[in-house]
């Protein structure tokens, strides 16, 4: 895929509700009380599920995504999940992402996930090589993290316990732009799709 102008950082998502997006909140300032270091933290009101991320791309292929994201969705029907327990890639012995999962409908979120990856790789996105593992990044460990620290890291994860959540319906996709600041990236939305609507 060429580039031929400005370059935009993006991925396809879907948002949390506020009330979730307090309970992350509290669960990362209870982990960071207890891991001083070793971890870098996200900004809680920055948590999304990602779909698809689709990173540095012309800005003029933000109308295609769009496009691409509405065909999706059309075929895809509103569903629910929950927040579902914490976790660490790739386990909690040698832990380097933290995240929070999900639960309900799973069949419905990997069936809009596989639709637009159908339709990105039309455009010329790479698919990803990896099985779609749906999750909510809450930090990630620090490169230089000692060994010590990432079993520090891994039990407090494996003894940190979510609120039970309440149940949320997913009715829209986002294309979300991230921009990398000194402070960490901000997130703004560049439009969404309703599931299971024709597109005027």
């Amino acid at each position: 895929m060429t580039n031929t102008g400005s370059q935009v950082r993006v991925f396809v998502a879907l948002d949390i509700p506020p009330k979730d997006k307090l309970w992350l909140t509290d669960t990362i300032a209870g982990l960071q009380k207890s891991l001083a270091t070793g971890v870098r933290w996200v900004e809680p009101q920055g948590i999304h599920l990602t779909l698809k991320f689709l990173g540095n791309i012309d800005a003029a292929l933000v109308d295609g995504v769009q496009q691409a994201m509405a065909r999706a969705a059309v075929d895809a029907p509103r569903f629910n999940l929950c927040l579902s327990g914490l976790g660490a890639f790739p386990n909690e012995r040698q832990p380097r992402v933290l995240w929070a999962g999900v639960s309900g409908d799973l069949d419905s979120l990997e069936k809009i996930q596989a639709l637009l990856e159908e339709e990105l790789s039309q455009m010329g996105f790479a698919r990803d090589r990896r099985p779609f593992s749906p999750h909510l990044t809450l930090g990630r460990v620090r490169d230089g993290a000692s060994p010590k620290q990432r079993r520090d890291i891994g039990q407090a994860i494996g003894n940190t316990r979510l609120p039970l959540g309440e149940v949320w319906e997913v009715a829209e996709i986002h294309l979300i732009r991230s921009t990398l600041t000194p402070q960490g990236a901000r997130y703004t939305s560049m439009g969404s799709r309703p599931l299971g609507v024709a597109s005027g």
